[in-house]
């Protein structure tokens, strides 16, 4: 097999692990072919590098192949954006094996060192890139479909599981690659507790997890197609029209209101900006009279614009607390845009605190936020007792036949990855996509899937006990930096070494 071919393998191995595909035990050994054929002697630094961007093609293609028909539309030459995004990502696979082969060829470290090493650390750098970041798909979030066995995730947070699955390609590479039958069956046994141990841990500490009630919330949900929120007064219109009969369900079924059936709900949350240009057209007065109605605080996501005005002013993608009586104040500004599609024609807002109300601490995000866990354990550190992700996917296009949305089924397992490492559970309000509810131990309590509109009760949990993750930081992803850099420094073994 030529090094582009393994490449190839191995960037179709690693995409088949994440979703929509959801293979996940395939990327425990993803990586293998690629590491093997790089390492080979006579490989030279051209076909290192067309091996790299073989994987990268292939796994960013197969992941993000709804990008450009996204992003068609939304911005000028949408679609050619979208194909260059993919074509940047597939770059980084050419860096990832450039550092491999250095490694491994020329600081003589090992298959297990050298893996881990290098995908941690790129994987690091999409998340710290500034306005650029896109941490969409660490290998990491494979083990989202497995909330039990990455429960480990509390311990270490995504890139820690990135470097657990990078160790077990590294052991079998190594295993494979080992000279004589001692040493192979040696490496062959660390790689299997390697593979074991992790797993172990991460069951016991969803078995051992312990949770508390927290008091009811409202998740709203409605369906509005794409060709509506292309044009900004339809959209107003339709999504005005759509959350006004959602929220008269809510009083209807007795879930809300002056006298509700049961426990009442202590806030009704609503989807990401579904207004543009029509807040402070009435849409305001019309959301404050149904926080009235229902007698509860209702989170609404808008286009605000700077107070006084500014010239020329754009917006800010923000979350709104209505409460009775009142007009609204934000609450949290979207500072996580997504690279080249919202920061043309929004401004950053400001991350707003942890929202207090009566029982509950909200910790907020925006759509994409949640694919930056750091943000949400600053959160979950300050406080936060539940997340709460409020979105827009009614832009994402739809997905491949039998297996659905990359775009929805990625989007859900980023918002899984943060309750198991923050154990707070998250509720999730959409335009155009799911009404979620995740528990604490990551499985999914609620969900109601794309095209269906309504609002559902949701009953939160939060484990009294804040993780380590939490407590101590990203230690998965510090290692990883540290590991390269202590790899990198390495002196590289002489002749006389080996004499």
């Amino acid at each position: 097999m030529t090094p582009t071919a393994a490449g190839a393998v191995s960037g179709a191995l690693a995409a088949a692990a994440l979703p929509p595909f959801g293979l996940w035990p395939l990327g425990f050994v993803a990586l293998v072919p690629l590491a093997l054929a790089v390492s080979s002697p006579g490989v030279t630094r051209e076909q290192t590098v067309t091996a790299g961007l073989g994987f990268g093609a292939v796994f960013y293609g197969a992941l993000l192949h709804w990008v450009p028909f996204t992003t068609a539309g939304l911005i000028p030459f949408g679609a050619i954006f979208g194909l260059l995004s993919i074509v940047v990502l597939a770059s980084i696979g050419a860096l990832q094996t450039l550092l491999l082969r250095h490694l491994l060829n020329h600081r003589s470290v090992t298959f297990l060192s050298a893996i881990p090493a290098v995908w941690v650390s790129t994987e690091m750098g999409l998340e710290y890139a500034g306005p650029l970041a896109f941490p969409w798909a660490p290998l990491g979030l494979s083990l989202a479909a497995v909330p039990a066995i990455g429960g480990s995730a509390a311990w270490v947070g995504v890139h820690g599981l990135t470097l657990w699955i990078g160790l077990v390609n590294g052991g079998v590479a190594e295993t494979l690659r080992s000279s004589s039958l001692a040493r192979r069956y040696a490496v062959a046994g660390l790689t299997l507790a390697l593979a074991i141990v992790p797993a172990a841990v991460g069951l016991m500490e969803v078995r051992a997890l312990e949770v508390e009630a927290l008091p009811p919330v409202l998740a709203t949900q409605i369906s509005v197609s794409r060709e509506e929120l292309m044009t900004t007064s339809l959209r107003d219109q339709r999504v005005s029209d759509a959350l006004e009969g959602v929220l008269i369900d809510a009083i209807d079924l007795g879930v809300a209101g002056p006298e509700p059936r049961g426990e009442a709900a202590r806030i009704a949350i609503l989807p990401e900006a579904p207004f543009g240009n029509a807040w402070d057209e009435g849409v305001a007065d019309r959301i404050a009279g149904f926080a009235e109605r229902l007698g509860v605080p209702v989170l609404v996501g808008a286009h605000v614009r700077s107070e006084p005005p500014a010239a020329p002013s754009r917006p800010r993608n923000a979350l709104l607390l209505v409460e009775p009586g009142e007009t609204g104040r934000v609450v949290h500004g979207k500072t996580r845009l997504v690279p080249g599609v919202e920061r043309p024609g929004l401004l950053p807002g400001s991350r707003g605190p942890v929202l207090r109300l009566d029982g509950l601490s909200l910790g907020l995000v925006i759509c994409f936020e949640s694919a930056f866990g750091r943000d949400v354990r600053r959160l979950r550190s300050e406080g936060a007792d539940l997340l709460v992700n409020a979105t827009n996917d009614g832009w994402f296009r739809p997905g491949l036949p039998g297996i659905g949305s990359a775009a929805h089924r990625q989007h859900r397992a980023h918002l899984v990855l943060r309750a198991m490492e923050t154990r707070m559970g998250a509720v999730r309000s959409s335009v155009g996509g799911e009404l979620l509810a995740i528990a604490p131990d990551g499985s999914i309590d609620t969900i109601r899937p794309v095209g269906e509109e309504g609002v559902a009760m949701i009953r939160p949990a939060v484990s009294p006990d804040s993780t380590i993750y939490v407590r101590f930081g990203d230690l998965g992803g510090l290692a990883g930096l540290v590991l390269l850099g202590v790899l990198s420094l390495r002196r590289r073994p002489t002749r006389e070494d080996s004499g």
